[in-house]
């Protein structure tokens, strides 16, 4: 397993190919993910730990463990982190699963 650090946390993937990524991500406190879209993959998120929102195509979700989300291709989408503690969620991807096939639409830590 790989473990890959971001500037909100990071992600570790469990099983990666063309087709299937699955990957457990954590963001730590006060942090998000970009807002994005992908339009070539599906994602299925599920909450282990932690509360935070989910803004799925501008609406505004409210994370905690247990909860889980399917963002279907050209949806934008962002998980924040507005709690004490770290969200924990498994991600499974599947279509086209390149990081290619990332469009970020706002990004607080100004990558493109």
């Amino acid at each position: 397993m790989s473990v890959v650090t971001k500037p909100w946390g990071y992600y570790e993937d469990y099983f990666r190919t063309d087709d299937v990524v699955f990957k457990k991500i954590v963001i730590t406190p006060g942090q998000s993910i970009s807002y994005q879209i992908h339009h070539r993959r599906e994602e299925f998120w599920y909450i282990v730990s932690g509360k935070g929102i989910m803004k799925i195509d501008g609406t505004l979700w409210r994370v905690e463990p247990k909860q889980y989300y399917h963002i279907k291709k050209n949806s934008s989408h962002q998980n924040i982190n507005d709690g004490t503690e770290d969200v924990v969620a498994y991600e499974m991807q599947f279509g086209f699963c390149s990081e290619d096939d990332l469009m970020r639409i706002e990004d607080q830590y100004g990558r493109s």
